[in-house]
């Protein structure tokens, strides 16, 4: 047979494609999610489109894509915990195409909780990826020398943080987030509260922001902020800073800083005055605590986790096929860009069920060849890697996932407990104030809504 002119053919079938979003910004995870793109659009012959979003920006540009024409959802979103019930229940989500693909990829080979925390409607709103204990560093060598205890209450952590505070050489005791604009000021706030009993809202829908629980930890926050933190609104940045240059005893942080204190970020080396002698001085004698305990007796930890959701946009074979390949062939490549902060939530294979999660802690750090392995011992491994899923946050095992996505998007905690440690609200009105902002959050509240409450006033200090 001869072939038909070239001008007579029919045109080329265009491939498939695919849209995704990350919120990652670094160079290393778009070099790293570059790669499973690409290898994924060799094996499925699919053109991929990639955007990397700052995590601040995310929620605007879904929601932008939601309300206007300016652009379309994507089809894959990498994206945190905190929107994905939220977003599945506003049909951004496809629950359906996230069981499909659990169930495809294998979902016993998940971390359960993880699954579980973002269940609505009897449906996975996205499948987990992975994430990591926020956590309290406290400089281990000072509090020997003080005879301090480990900072793992409210009451250890207040002593400590005024035994250590020292103004006059600009040593503070405790150094947390507090702008208005960040997310981690909010989780912060939120690790605190949770373990001292408070709870944001209850299975009913009720907000319990008025709870004893609750005013004892906005109290205590206050407190400790108020008293011996630096002066002026702090961010992550300065906070880990603080830490790195010898300036603070105690801050809460991500295991982002992991890898800075043993000197291997070469943009981030820590400079306090005994690290000089030896740049591993501050992993050598920093104490890691995962969880806190609060007045009441109660405890809590705080996991983050990403997940990989499936949007209403996708086209279903293509948009499962490439979980199934993230899940397997690109795992491995996106779990080792910062790896500290990157515990497996799909913890191995059939073949194997332990694979990923034993292998975490001996991943290379920062571009070197030690791993946290290398540096902690077995039991901070074990606290930073061991219940991430399983952690007391708010909203999502009370079925309030939906609520918990508006409180974060609007920054409602952020902005309120930046006011009052401005001096625009005392500690009963901020507590006030932020029941009354996430009750406006909620269409037709079915309660009460309590419009003079009796709070236990502010302990003098």
């Amino acid at each position: 047979a001869v072939a038909a002119p070239i001008a007579t053919r029919p045109p080329a079938k265009p491939n498939p494609s695919l849209t995704i979003w990350v919120d990652e910004t670094s160079k290393a995870h778009e070099t790293a999610v570059r790669q499973i793109a690409d290898g994924f659009s060799q094996a499925a012959g699919v053109d991929v489109v990639l955007r990397f979003i700052a995590p601040s920006q995310m929620p605007e540009w879904v929601e932008t894509a939601v309300v206007s024409d300016t652009y379309d959802l994507p089809d894959i979103l990498i994206m945190p915990l905190e929107y994905t019930v939220g977003w599945a229940e506003r049909g951004v989500l496809n629950t359906d195409l996230a069981e499909t693909a659990l169930d495809r990829i294998g979902r016993d080979t998940f971390d359960p909780e993880a699954v579980a925390l973002v269940q609505t409607g009897g449906k996975a709103a996205a499948l987990p990826s992975d994430g990591y204990h926020q956590f309290l560093l406290y400089r281990q060598d000072w509090f020997d020398e003080r005879n301090l205890a480990v900072p793992d209450t409210y009451a250890a952590m207040l002593a400590a943080a005024e035994a250590l505070y020292d103004p006059e050489n600009l040593i503070s005791g405790f150094v947390i987030p507090t702008e208005s604009n960040l997310v981690t000021t909010h989780q912060a706030f939120e690790h605190l509260a949770a373990a001292n009993g408070c709870q944001l809202v209850g299975e009913s829908g009720e907000v319990l922001f008025l709870d004893t629980a609750c005013q004892e930890a906005v109290n205590f926050y206050y407190n400790i902020v108020h008293q011996f933190s630096p002066v002026g609104v702090q961010t992550d940045t300065s906070a880990r800073n603080a830490y790195l240059e010898g300036r603070t005893g105690l801050i809460m942080a991500s295991p982002r800083i992991l890898p800075m204190l043993a000197g291997l970020d070469a943009a981030q080396l820590p400079t306090c005055p005994e690290c000089a002698a030896n740049p591993e001085h501050l992993a050598e004698n920093s104490g890691i605590i995962t969880e806190i305990q609060g007045s009441g007796g109660t405890s809590a930890a705080f996991g983050a986790i990403t997940y990989l959701g499936i949007t209403q946009e996708a086209d279903p074979e293509t948009a499962v096929a490439f979980a199934e390949y993230w899940f397997n062939e690109g795992y491995e490549t996106w779990l080792a860009v910062e790896s500290e902060r990157k515990a497996p939530m799909r913890l191995g294979t059939t073949a194997d069920p332990q694979r990923f999660i034993n292998a975490w802690a001996d991943s290379p750090l920062a571009d070197s060849s030690q791993s946290l392995a290398d540096i902690f011992d077995p039991e901070t491994i074990s606290q930073l890697r061991d219940g991430i899923a399983s952690s007391q946050r708010w909203g999502f095992r009370e079925g309030q996932g939906g609520l918990m996505a508006r409180v974060y998007q609007e920054l409602t905690f952020s902005v309120v407990l930046q006011e009052m440690l401005s001096g625009y609200f005392n500690v009963e009105k901020t507590i006030f104030e932020a029941y009354n902002r996430v009750v406006d959050l909620i269409p037709n509240y079915a309660f009460p809504i309590i419009a003079e409450p009796t709070l236990e006033p502010t302990p003098e200090n």
